[in-house]
């Protein structure tokens, strides 16, 4: 058996099997629901079972627990149920009782990864328990990895070149734990050299690099399964289902986080019904990368798992989603914190850029209660906290803006004002400088008018001493014409004077001329 959610179930189905408590189970009787309630009455339940059963006296009971160390990781991820602990506890019990009466043959093995070795101190008695029959495995040499990949294929009846052994050898190095990857790469070369068989050939490099070689085989292979998810939703619902079996360990590295069917469904949101296809494709035949294996129903209480971590290291999409998980349980956990020391009066609401930031996480998101409880129990408290800093911000913001309106009002109403008040500035300033100017103008003509003024003044001055001059010249010219006046009555004196004595000497003259005429006449009487 492999350990599950419901341990003593499990048991009580595996010793109902046909051929190992009894010898055939009828189509109308089933002998799991008579062996699980004797496992539940007491820590003798196997004993008792065993006894109950068609057992015969001299056959001794082999019980295998394959992968114990599940016990601890699902006790880990379960410790808020208090009836899972009890079931743990219980399931140990029967199988310690088992093992240390002797009244029936019973006995138990249990194959556990030595890692897991410190975890069985959290169960009393199991610790002294494996002392007694401790035995570890020895890691494997690199002749028994060779036998181990070339010794399937020829009971198979196949063949394997010695280069193909020696690439995959090589490849895989000292590292025991990529046997699980060598695994899948095998089972994928096989696939791949069956899908191209001709006769007699042997399955070479060209198949092994066919399926992406030990690096890349199981990451294309998971990628194939999920592309072959083409319904509406499936993708999505496919990457939260992986994200809830999922987590980063320490060193950042995934581990494995198996969880009940019923959980994700609360954790993711989706249908029941809807997302056990997704779970389908990822656990058919050949594939296997979920548990339980196919065949197993899908119940409520199925404890979904990824079937090794080797898928969280080397498929890229899931490497991505859990850093995608990663990243938002710790968004989720600084807001936690944030809303406790809130509540407390430590610390203030959260604004942006923070609760921008945490405003779009959880719209991306969308995490539920049952997401949020498993990284930290107070996701009421958190999306409260989210929400009142939502709401303060916005009121916050609409009180800014309901300011920023204000302001913007008195500052137009100002405006306005000022605008106002700068338009009769202007009129007043137009008013003044016409004004001005025309008083300038006044000024300008009141000088003119003074310039003019003094120049006529100054003309009239000008006149009054020309014509004081003038008046002058004019006394003189009549001074000068007095004498002119006087010299003329006397030239006409004199000329009168000169007349006159010409006058007279004319008179003479003539008088002269008579005398003359009359000597003449008589000296001319005289001559004769």
């Amino acid at each position: 058996m492999r350990k599950g959610t419901d341990q003593r179930g499990q048991l009580a189905e595996t010793l109902a099997t046909p051929e190992v408590l009894y010898a055939e189970e009828t189509q109308e009787f089933s002998f799991q629901p008579l062996i699980e309630t004797t496992l539940r009455r007491s820590r003798n339940g196997l004993v008792d079972a065993v006894q109950q059963s068609e057992l015969e006296s001299n056959d001794n009971l082999l019980l295998v627990v394959d992968q114990f160390e599940e016990i601890f990781r699902f006790s880990r991820y379960e410790r808020g149920s208090e009836s899972n602990q009890r079931d743990s506890v219980a399931f140990i019990n029967l199988l310690l009782e088992a093992t240390a009466q002797t009244q029936v043959p019973v006995y138990v093995v249990l194959t556990m990864r030595s890692d897991f070795l410190g975890d069985c101190t959290e169960f009393r008695g199991l610790p002294e328990a494996i002392n007694r029959g401790q035995y570890l495995i020895p890691r494997m040499t690199r002749s028994e990895i060779k036998t181990a990949i070339s010794g399937p294929v020829a009971v198979a009846g196949g063949e394997m070149t010695e280069r193909l052994i020696s690439r995959l050898l090589n490849e895989l190095g000292d590292n025991p734990d990529q046997l699980p990857i060598l695994q899948h790469a095998l089972m994928r070369t096989w696939d791949m050299h069956s899908s191209q068989e001709r006769e007699g050939q042997p399955i070479d490099l060209e198949h092994y690099q066919a399926i992406g070689r030990m690096e890349r085989a199981l990451s294309i292979h998971a990628e194939e399964a999920f592309e072959e998810l083409t319904e509406p939703g499936q993708q999505r619902w496919c990457e939260q289902l992986f994200k809830a079996i999922t987590e980063k360990g320490a060193g950042g590295r995934g581990v494995r986080r198996p969880t009940r069917l019923q959980e994700i469904v609360h954790l993711t949101g989706i249908d029941l019904e809807d997302l056990k296809p997704v779970i389908e494709v990822f656990r058919q035949s050949g594939r296997s990368f979920l548990m339980p294996p196919t065949g197993v129903e899908l119940v409520p209480e199925t404890m979904i798992d990824i079937s090794h971590e080797s898928l969280m290291r080397v498929w890229t999409r899931l490497v991505n989603w859990v850093d995608e998980e990663a990243e938002s349980a710790e968004t989720y956990l600084r807001l936690a914190e944030a809303a406790a020391l809130y509540e407390s009066g430590r610390s203030a609401l959260w604004r942006d850029p923070e609760l921008a930031l945490a405003l779009r996480w959880r719209e991306r998101q969308q995490p539920t209660e049952t997401w949020g409880q498993r990284y930290e129990r107070s996701y009421a408290r958190a999306m409260a906290f989210l929400d009142y800093a939502q709401k303060q911000n916005e009121f916050e913001m609409a009180e800014a803006e309901r300011r920023q309106k204000l302001a913007l009002k008195r500052s137009r109403i100002i405006m306005t004002v000022i605008s106002l008040f700068s338009l009769v500035s202007m009129v007043f300033a137009f008013l003044a400088y016409t004004a001005e100017q025309e008083a300038t103008l006044e000024r300008d003509h009141a000088k003119a008018s003074e310039r003019k003024a003094d120049s006529s003044r100054v003309m009239a001055e000008h006149q009054k001493v020309r014509a004081e001059e003038l008046r002058r010249v004019a006394e003189r010219m009549a001074d000068t014409a007095q004498i002119r006046q006087e010299e003329a009555e006397v030239a006409r004196a004199v000329a009168d004077t000169a007349r006159q004595d010409a006058e007279n000497s004319a008179t003479i003259a003539r008088r002269q001329k008579i005398l003359a005429d009359t000597a003449a006449q008589r000296a001319s009487r005289a001559k004769v």
